[in-house]
């Protein structure tokens, strides 16, 4: 029998005892089990075999990140799937909400021209979804266009980003201390409170076409009924139009439209409790598979490497007990196991998220723990982590395009809370001691 593997990604994809019954597999079963773990420790040694010729994940990038997939020329198009589910829809409201301020930065960041000092520059620098700076110049004389060569540079100044607006101190070149200004698309321009306009001289695109030429929504979401798209997301067309989709992740066919021009998949979607072991295999593993499989023929289609992808999956603690309890996951931890080995071999860039007990409370109101191996279920007391908190990481993970990832997640009701600021340490911190 193949040991457990304790790499980030296990290499086990079939276990020889089922776990409620304890019953041993057929010769047969067993035969199959292991010719299909060593395909797969196969798939991942060639895998592994073309990163390093090829330069590693980052495609031989000099500047790219080591644990972040490559990045793509067209802003990132999201999909959530199990997304009226409670923790999917606060990932699809957490995804929207980033990209809003990722667009708002995007549109204020850049040149601009100030008819009140012609010829001088003005740039603004988005620096998160929430902080700038802003920097320009004078003329050295009054009433004076820039020359370029006397000028009187300034900055950069603090500014603080909020949706389409952007508040700024000018109080250290003479100014007023907080100057808000609103971004006007029919410009372009910054519309400043005092009056002045500052006119875009540079702009960027924003959204992805899908082959058939239609503008993709930034954030979509996969859901099996529409009732409740309506009630949970709050569409109204709930259509392709508002990036609603409906589909079943154990029906391949369904899953074309949805993911035509995604970049980053996450995956939310997850069994009840009394799914019986079909439903479980179906859904939990063999759905993964669906989705990952979707998102790389989207991804060939239009010419896009597998590196540009990325994939957050939420799976589960408790994966190294090989008879767990039904109140501790039961048989579907057997099928949550396979998808995080599977998606370790995909070729996809991805991050596996392994929560313990899940609770409802409100997110950044704790401390979030991350580690390996399901040692917080006994030094953690209680093992429960907020559903919202999940999310935050998911989102996070995503919009960070953080990939080479599986750990688990757990949250300490002792320590300061885990803030949105601090989200990019804890996934670095969530490495093993050789990937820093």
């Amino acid at each position: 029998a193949l040991s457990r593997s304790r790499t980030p990604y296990p290499a086990v994809l079939v276990r020889s005892m089922r776990p409620s019954l304890g019953l041993p597999l057929s010769p047969l079963r067993r035969l199959c089990s292991l010719v299909v773990s060593l395909a797969v420790l196969s798939s991942a040694a060639a895998a592994d075999h073309a990163d390093a010729s090829a330069g590693g994940r980052s495609g031989g990038r000099a500047d790219a990140h080591p644990h972040r997939a490559d990045e793509d020329a067209a802003p990132p198009v999201y999909l959530v799937t199990g997304a009226t589910g409670r923790t999917g829809s606060l990932v699809y409201f957490g995804l929207q909400a980033a990209v809003a301020a990722q667009v708002a930065a995007d549109e204020l960041g850049g040149a601009y021209a100030d008819p009140n000092h012609p010829g001088c520059a003005r740039s603004v620098v988005a620096l998160s979804a929430g902080a700038a700076v802003v920097s320009g110049a004078d003329a050295a004389a009054d009433g004076r266009s820039c020359d370029g060569a006397t000028d009187m540079k300034w900055g950069p100044l603090a500014a603080a980003l909020d949706s389409d607006a952007i508040v700024v101190d000018f109080s250290p070149k003479g100014g007023p201390a907080d100057l808000r200004g609103v971004f006007d698309p029919s410009v372009p321009g910054i519309q400043w409170a005092d009056g002045n306009v500052w006119t875009k001289l540079d702009g960027r695109r924003h959204g992805r076409s899908t082959t058939d030429g239609r503008t993709a929504p930034a954030v979509r979401a996969l859901v099996t009924d529409l009732d409740a798209a309506r009630e949970v997301l709050g569409c109204t067309a709930c259509d392709a139009s508002e990036g609603i989709y409906l589909g079943d992740v154990t029906e391949p066919d369904t899953l074309d439209p949805a993911t035509d021009g995604v970049t980053a998949l996450a995956i939310a979607v997850g069994v009840g409790g009394n799914a019986t072991e079909d439903v479980m295999e179906a859904v939990e593993f063999r759905g993964v598979q669906n989705q990952v499989a979707s998102l790389a023929a989207s991804a060939r289609k239009r010419g896009a490497a597998l590196t540009s992808l990325n994939v957050a999956l939420i799976s589960s603690m408790g994966t190294t007990d090989p008879n767990p309890a039904p109140y501790e996951g039961g048989e579907v931890l057997f099928y949550k196991l396979n998808a995080e080995a599977f998606l370790g071999a995909s070729g996809v860039p991805a991050a596996v998220i392994k929560p313990c007990g899940l609770g409802d409370g409100e997110g950044s109101e704790q401390q979030l723990l991350t580690g390996h191996d399901d040692t917080m279920l006994t030094s953690v007391h209680p093992p429960v982590v907020a559903r919202a908190d999940v999310a935050r990481v998911m989102v996070q993970a995503l919009v960070e395009r953080q990939s080479g990832l599986r750990f688990d997640l757990c949250a300490s009701l002792h320590g300061p809370p885990t803030t949105d600021g601090d989200l990019d340490a804890l996934l670095d911190g969530a490495r093993w001691g050789w990937q820093a």
